[in-house]
């Protein structure tokens, strides 16, 4: 399977806390206290790392008339295009290199992209190369100058609103991915994008609508497969998780659990279905639902210090005083803050 970046982020709104890396805000719950998300993932806007750009090999061949006269104009422009070809090369290999040179691949592209401004694959290697580093500005603008000079050019559509999503630039994400399907529209993968980049611009409806499109163009519905390049169930756990999400964003928690209980049991092993599970069924006030669900997270990752902490309040929101002071116990170690935050809510 080839490699893939994911942008994973743990949203489920309503009474919950999102909590990714860095953030420390709380909302109240019914059980009292605040209840985390998990910080290390959730749904996700998923796709392979971007291949480098092709090479037209033999299009820039060319053979001197017989007689030794003056190169048609043809000729010319195929050797024009076989040199353009030589500097993407260049390019390529110097990103592929099991020690990648980055500054290197990114001086044949702008080499590339001087000698025709009109040449989508310089800009989109330019973009695979700033993405590759984190430098999403940069990619994003790369990325767009390949789409302007050329709408078709279906490589730079998903690495496009990856960038923007990374820079939480979600609105245009998801317009970004809304072109991508009149080029692609039978593609599980955008959809499944599309609907994470919907339920972070606030757009549930329109997000469990790409969600489930998602899922029917995954066989759901006993269609063939078809999506070479993706791992069916990582897409399918996927958009079952931003259908989840979705619902969560429309407080429909019932809704929302079902969706997740399928993730679940898509990745049984995935402990991130299983936290959003359990925030979904707190959330809807299925408390004991919610201790099971969290007790597989801890089964599939003990040294999770927001699960213990979760399952500790939702033993609070059913009077579970022994409950709730054992993983106050075992999460003392994993976290002092959490463990006293849990340690004050316990009367």
């Amino acid at each position: 399977m080839r490699a893939h970046y994911l942008l994973a982020i743990a949203l489920l709104t309503g009474a919950l806390l999102v909590m990714s890396a860095g953030s420390g805000a709380a909302q109240s719950q019914a059980g009292g206290g605040s209840l985390p998300g998990d910080a290390s993932g959730g749904a996700a806007l998923i796709f392979h790392k971007p291949d480098n750009p092709p090479i037209h090999s033999g299009r820039g061949s060319s053979v001197r008339p017989a007689g030794g006269g003056r190169i048609s104009g043809r000729a010319k422009s195929r050797a024009t295009a076989a040199a353009q070809d030589r500097i993407i090369a260049k390019g390529n290999a110097a990103r592929s290199a099991p020690n990648p040179r980055y500054s290197e691949a990114e001086q044949q592209y702008k080499l590339a992209a001087q000698q025709d401004p009109n040449e989508a694959r310089a800009h989109a290697g330019l973009g695979n190369v700033y993405l590759d580093q984190g430098r999403y500005n940069e990619a994003a603008e790369a990325y767009s100058k390949a789409l302007k000079v050329k709408a078709e050019y279906l490589p730079a559509y998903q690495p496009l609103a990856y960038s923007l999503a990374s820079l939480k630039r979600y609105p245009e994400a998801t317009e970004t991915l809304k072109q991508a399907l009149q080029y692609d529209p039978n593609n599980a993968e955008i959809y499944n994008n599309l609907g994470f980049a919907y339920v972070h611009s606030g757009r549930y409806v329109d997000a469990i609508a790409a969600c489930r499109q998602a899922i029917t163009l995954l066989g759901q519905t006993g269609q063939a497969y078809k999506q070479e390049l993706q791992n069916r169930n990582e897409v399918l756990s996927n958009a079952y998780k931003n259908l989840g999400n979705a619902y969560n964003g429309l407080q429909q928690y019932n809704d929302a659990a079902d969706a997740l209980k399928q993730a679940a049991e898509i990745e049984p092993n995935n402990a991130a279905a299983h936290f959003n599970l359990g925030l979904a069924l707190y959330n809807g006030g299925r408390y004991s639902e919610a201790i099971e669900a969290y007790k597989d997270v801890i089964r599939l990752r003990p040294e999770l210090a927001g699960a213990h902490f979760n399952l500790g309040l939702t033993y609070i929101a059913i009077n579970d005083k022994e409950g709730a002071r054992h993983e106050y116990e075992i999460l003392k170690p994993l976290n002092a803050s959490m463990a006293a935050q849990l340690r004050g809510l316990i009367k």
